[in-house]
Order: C-alpha cells, then sequence, then structure tokens
C-alpha cells in the first residue's frame, strides 16, 4: 500500500497529517478541471478546519467485517439511514456508484473482451456485470437516487471532456499506480467510449435499471437509503475526497457526521479498485491495466462531475 504512494514523485503531494496511526498526503492536484456545483465552503477553508476534517476521516476508519466485505457503498458522503431491507447501514467500502457503476464503466471499457454480446440493450448489459460480479464472490450493490447511476451519461461525457485537460491526465497519473498509468492506453478507452457513446449504448440507460440488477442478483440488502437534509446541492456539502489506500477498512459516514455536526467528504477505497481490475482483468495484464485505468477515470470523473476546486487526501499506514 505505502509503496503506491512512495513511487509518486514529491511534486505530485502537498501537505501532510498524521494521526491514529496513519498518514494523509494532500494531492497538489485541486480539481480546478471540475465543473460539478459542489464547491469548497469558505467557513470552513482555513488550513485548520480542514485539518480538523481530515483527522475526523482517519480517526473513523473502521474494520469492514467479514459478512460486509462482498458489499459496497457509494463515494457519496451524504448520511446513510437504513438499508432498504431495513436494517442499519453497515460500513462498507466505498467506489463511486458503488461497485455495480463502477464495474458498468470497466465492463464498458472492454467492451467485447468482457462482454459476450457488446449491443445487448443496457439493461441487459448491467445484469451481466452484476451477475459476473455475484458469481467471483461479490455482491453488487448501490443506494437509492445515486447520483452516478443517473448520471451515469453525464459522467461519460465529462470523462472525454475532461481527457482534454493536462491537469486531468495527470491526475490520473498521480493515482494510479506505478506502471499502470499509459495515455494511448487510456486514448484508446475514450475513443472505445465516444464509439459507443455515437452508437446510442445509453440511450435506455437510467437509475433503476442498476437498483434493478443489485435488487435481483444481492437483494435489498445490498441497497442503501441516502438522507437529502436540504443542505448544499441536494444534501451534498463535501469537502473534500479521501482516497483510503488502508486494507479492510473503510470509513462511517455516520460516526463521521455524529463526530463533526454533519461534515462530509467523498470516500473511495482504492485497494477495492485494484481488486475489481483484477477480477475483470482475467489474468490478463493488458485487461488489468484497461481496468484499473478506467476505474480511476470514472472516480476521478464521477467527482469532478459533481465538484470543482475540492482538495483530495490519500490516506496509508504510516
Amino acid at each position: 500500500m505505502q509503496k503506491h504512494l512512495d513511487d509518486q514523485s514529491q511534486a505530485d503531494l502537498d501537505e501532510v497529517v498524521t494521526r491514529s496511526g496513519l498518514v494523509a498526503h494532500r494531492l497538489t492536484d485541486d480539481m480546478s478541471w471540475g465543473v460539478g456545483d459542489i464547491r469548497p465552503q469558505p467557513d470552513r477553508a482555513s488550513p485548520e478546519d480542514q485539518r480538523e476534517l481530515v483527522h475526523a476521516v482517519m480517526e473513523h476508519l473502521k474494520p469492514v467485517t467479514q459478512g460486509e466485505a462482498a458489499y459496497c457503498t457509494c463515494t457519496d458522503g451524504r448520511l446513510p439511514i437504513r438499508l432498504v431491507s431495513g436494517e442499519r447501514p453497515p460500513v462498507r467500502e466505498q467506489l463511486v456508484g458503488a461497485d455495480i457503476v463502477s464495474a458498468f464503466y470497466v465492463a464498458e471499457a472492454l467492451g467485447k473482451r468482457f462482454y459476450a454480446d457488446a449491443t445487448a440493450p443496457a439493461a441487459v448489459r448491467v445484469l451481466d456485470v452484476a451477475h459476473f460480479l455475484h458469481e467471483n464472490g461479490w455482491l453488487p450493490s448501490t443506494h437509492m437516487n445515486c447520483g452516478a447511476a443517473s448520471g451515469f451519461l453525464e459522467i461519460v461525457q465529462n470523462s472525454i471532456r475532461f481527457s482534454r485537460s493536462p491537469k486531468y491526465r495527470t491526475r490520473l497519473r498521480m493515482l494510479l499506480p506505478e506502471g499502470v498509468y499509459d495515455p494511448e492506453l487510456q486514448e484508446d478507452i475514450i475513443a472505445d467510449i465516444q464509439e459507443r457513446l455515437d452508437g446510442g449504448a445509453y440511450k435506455d440507460l437510467t437509475a433503476d435499471t442498476f437498483v434493478s440488477a443489485v435488487r435481483q442478483v444481492s437483494g435489498d440488502h445490498a441497497i442503501v437509503e441516502i438522507k437529502d437534509d436540504g443542505r448544499g446541492v441536494n444534501g451534498h456539502v463535501e469537502e473534500m475526497v479521501m482516497r483510503i489506500l488502508v486494507d479492510g477498512k473503510a470509513l462511517s459516514t455516520v460516526d463521521l457526521a455524529k463526530a463533526t455536526h454533519g461534515r462530509q467528504v467523498f470516500g473511495v477505497n482504492d485497494l477495492r479498485m485494484a481488486r475489481l481490475a483484477r477480477l475483470f482483468a482475467r489474468g490478463n495484464d493488458q485487461d488489468y491495466r484497461t481496468a484499473r485505468i478506467a476505474l480511476e477515470d470514472f472516480a476521478s470523473a464521477g467527482h469532478g462531475t459533481l465538484a470543482k476546486n475540492l482538495p483530495t487526501y490519500v490516506i496509508t499506514n504510516s
């Protein structure tokens, strides 16, 4: 885990914060290329306020139980209320759009190398991805009213737009493990996605498509209800992006909200991204790199679609 960070140039890293046996490095990238309405909050923008929030995140990384490790939740920093099945929301690792939406983007990037029929309707392809995850020990998950699910088309369009920015491409390189990022491979991914866009591959895709697939494969225990408390952008007041490289732990957004009077961050478990990429690669090195780049592209493009100018911290064991 630490090697991922040690291999980065010091020019890529800025402030360092330590707490609870962990270290958080802030990336120099400031997401100035983003287009979303979620922005830094002036009343909490001081270095002291930001450091306090980073400390709180570190203190509320909690172990993911064995029973919940197969499930995932969204990067969303809003407060989870309950599972659709009625239970209290547990601590789960986070990906943009949870695993079902992030995995779907990987499948789209791989195209014929993954699908038996890459031209099947979107609902069939999403269900193919859900079954693939389930067959390999993952329980595809989502939450109601997921912005990454309903905004999948917008994120895809923005990933193409963002890829033209040198700052965005540098961000991908900074956040990917050494030797994975390849600008030519990223161009191939973007070209393939553009071709699918032009062919109308997402014309029938909706947020309900993802919920339906998750409910059919994993059941209601995999679906979370999220609270919109009227603040910010539909309840979003995230102040930063937290990239977590700590094995077996994830951010408890419930505990974080209680400890900070409702402050929010976008969380991502990078090691889950790596496992997901290996799953899709099925032993093929080129497919692993494609899958890993696609996952990073979707994570960064998803955050840039929602937000702009947020700081990003990478948390590892000290």
